[in-house]
């Protein structure tokens, strides 16, 4: 969804795609062809089709449950040896759910078990091998939506600390986010 558009008519060389400004606003920079200098064209886009930026700014300033660093070996990846030997996989969860009734009654049973969230990620790492860290945490995230009706939305991220790039790091992954009101599954 296009919010915005810029176009400026100036630059002498060609420009590329750049990344993104914020997590939820991505820039796109690109060269058109019917100007004798490029056009930069600047499109500030949603990054989610869930809906308005509003509602991504209310669900993630929101009540959530986090859970950090969560490390488990499994067997995913592309690599034979990826399947075979396996590999430590760090993980983040964000369920973001109203919490006021848990923060008044002070009772386990008007919220969501920090251990209930947990053992979904354990399941997946532990379980069943995945080509792509995507595909864990779209499982991770749709089984979270699935189970529990109180979370309006859930961040996963998934990292491999241990990765065959020369350099130093801390990991490589990805970061996904999903509504319920477009991911949660029928």
């Amino acid at each position: 969804m296009s919010i915005g558009q810029l176009r400026i008519c100036a630059a002498p060389e060609p420009i590329s795609r750049h990344g993104f400004i914020t997590k939820s606003i991505d820039l796109i920079v690109a060269r058109s062809r019917g100007c004798s200098a490029p056009n930069i064209h600047i499109e500030l886009m949603a990054a989610h089709t869930s809906g308005t930026i509003q509602e991504d700014a209310a669900i993630r300033g929101g009540d959530k449950l986090i859970l950090r660093g969560l490390k488990f070996h499994g067997f995913h990846g592309v690599k034979p040896e990826e399947r075979t030997l396996g590999q430590k996989f760090v993980i983040d969860v964000d369920a973001w759910m109203d919490l006021r009734e848990a923060g008044k009654s002070d009772r386990l049973s008007d919220t969501i078990s920090y251990t209930e969230i947990y053992r979904i990620v354990k399941e997946v790492v532990e379980g069943p091998p995945h080509n792509l860290l995507e595909s864990v945490a779209q499982l991770i995230a749709s089984t979270s939506l699935k189970n529990y009706p109180q979370i309006s939305a859930v961040s996963v991220k998934v990292g491999k600390p241990h990765v065959a790039v020369h350099g130093p790091l801390d990991y490589l992954g990805v970061e996904i986010f999903r509504y319920r009101s477009v991911d949660a599954p029928n």
